[in-house]
């Protein structure tokens, strides 16, 4: 049973919406976007431009465009939820009678509405870098059985052919032949970043090819850092590479977000790649269908505080359903490197 005499729940979740977590950046290629539906549906195309427009004669009518093949994808968004019991619920509420100020309950909902949300956050982040990582998202815990093959091209997921640990790879060579394959897919683009591990990085920062490179550019450096990584790509035309090793914890295990011998290639700033939808909740239908908060508030994650009788307890939940999609497969590449 919900109660509303504890907290204000739209103050909730408006306390849980604004949250942010740093180490959680797979939004910003697939950004969050709320949906009044329980399914998702998008359009499956590719970043293919328009063929350019063509001259007429005057007073005649403007050529007609065809539109980018695209294919209509629709299923059910996964439900994310996680809940914790108030602990010591016995000797706050004791206090709160005592005293007659319910501050310290209040201070602990919020506190474990914080830790919830994180939660569901997480696996959210865990959705996408499976997104990314593998062009799929797969899905089989508590009871839930589900898969989404985005159609990201076989020629996409790539090897290297020398390993990036091998300090002799060139590297160099490598990524352009890649990134030929992705201009080809994409009709021009270039990726705008390429997401990759720290231990990927400090491989490049012993490779032999990128010291040669960069004596030919800038002298021979005593040093190779990765700012000269960086520089020695840019010289080439190649992506930036971008750090990223957010771990989760996964049933008491420190989980990758995304694997650590990989470089998750992705379109540059506004190519849109897809988003990450969250729908209804049934908690968030119930609060809107008693006027606790408005309609177009019930979509998205949604903090709730629930009430057990038996044994008596007070929970603070919170809960999602979602779901990342990428609705223009062509723009990621993965390239294995160790």
């Amino acid at each position: 049973m919900l109660i509303y005499d504890l907290v204000d729940p739209q103050e909730l979740i408006g306390f849980a919406r604004a949250l942010e977590f740093d180490q959680f950046q797979l939004n910003q290629f697939l950004p969050d976007n709320n949906i009044q539906d329980i399914e998702y549906r998008f359009r499956r195309g590719n970043l293919t431009d328009q063929d350019a427009a063509s001259y007429r004669s005057w007073d005649t009518e403007a050529a007609i465009a065809a539109r980018q093949g695209a294919q209509r994808v629709s299923g059910e968004l996964a439900p994310i939820s996680r809940k914790i019991r108030l602990g010591e619920e016995e000797r706050l509420r004791l206090n709160a009678l005592q005293s007659g100020n319910d501050d310290p309950i209040v201070d602990a909902i919020y506190n474990d509405a914080a830790n919830m949300t994180r939660a569901v956050r997480a696996r959210a982040e865990l959705a996408r870098g499976q997104a990314l990582s593998t062009g799929k998202v797969t899905i089989d815990e508590n009871g839930f059985v589900g898969e989404v093959d985005f159609g990201v091209p076989a020629g996409h997921f790539v090897t290297a052919g020398t390993l990036f640990s091998d300090p002799a790879a060139d590297v160099v060579t490598m990524m352009q032949a890649w990134m030929e394959t992705y201009d080809t897919s994409t009709d021009g683009l270039v990726p705008g970043v390429g997401l990759t591990s720290r231990k990927v990085l400090n491989n490049l920062l012993r490779n032999t090819s990128f010291r040669n490179l960069a004596a030919t550019i800038a002298g021979a450096p005593q040093l190779i850092t990765l700012q000269t990584v960086q520089s020695v790509l840019a010289a080439f035309g190649l992506p930036p590479l971008a750090p990223y090793d957010t771990r989760v914890r996964v049933e008491g295990t420190t989980t990758r977000v995304t694997p650590e011998d990989s470089i998750i290639f992705l379109p540059p700033s506004g190519e849109n790649l897809g988003e990450t939808l969250w729908g209804v909740t049934a908690e968030s239908l119930e609060m809107a269908g008693e006027g606790y908060i408005q309609t177009q508030e019930a979509s998205g994650l949604i903090v709730a505080v629930e009430k057990t009788t038996d044994p008596v307890g007070t929970w603070t939940l919170a809960s999602g359903i979602s779901l990342p999609v990428i609705g223009n497969p062509d723009g990621l590449m993965v390239a294995t490197v160790l």
